[in-house]
């Protein structure tokens, strides 16, 4: 028979191995964590200037329409311009795109949730006569909105707009 000093050891032994055993399985991969957490931050800033290319071509796109004697090189009634816009809009699609799968891979990979993405939206609203908000640029991201995590949001719609734009364009008013 046993002691039961001789069965405490034998417990506290399985018991650490048990623990060590459970705690390897569930803790992150530190690495694999740090190298989705840089690429979620290069996603971000190509987002950026994206983002930023498209306030340039939407920029340029207004121009056009409100002064084609001046900006109307093409004489296409700015169909050109409106192109460019609308190419440089699928591009930031693209871009956010990535930042939402960059976001799942960081949570898989720290076990961290981050807030929830959902799913980026199948297209960005792309106004072609009244922007609904009254701001083209307002318009990009306001179909990302509960769908990225505000900050990242926020801070890529900062690149191209105001601080306050921003907050009064992803505010729930």
């Amino acid at each position: 028979m046993l002691s039961s000093r001789v069965v405490w050891k034998k417990v506290l032994v399985v018991s650490l191995g048990w623990f060590v055993l459970v705690f390897s399985a569930y803790s992150a991969d530190w690495d694999n964590c740090a190298d989705n957490l840089d690429r979620l931050h290069r996603a971000a800033r190509d987002a950026s200037d994206k983002a930023n290319e498209v306030k340039t071509k939407a920029d340029e796109f207004d121009s056009c329409k409100r002064y084609p004697d001046v900006h109307d090189m093409l004489k296409d009634k700015c169909r050109s311009k409106n192109a460019d816009y609308q190419s440089a809009l699928t591009y930031l699609e693209n871009e956010l795109r990535t930042i939402d799968s960059r976001i799942r891979s960081v949570r898989s990979s720290c076990g961290f949730d981050l807030g929830s993405t959902g799913s980026v939206p199948p297209y960005i609203s792309r106004p072609q006569q009244t922007p609904i908000s009254g701001n083209s640029m307002c318009d990009v991201f306001r179909p990302y909105k509960g769908r990225l995590p505000y900050k990242t949001l926020f801070e890529t719609c900062s690149k191209s707009m105001s601080e306050v734009d921003c907050r009064k364009c992803l505010s729930d008013n």
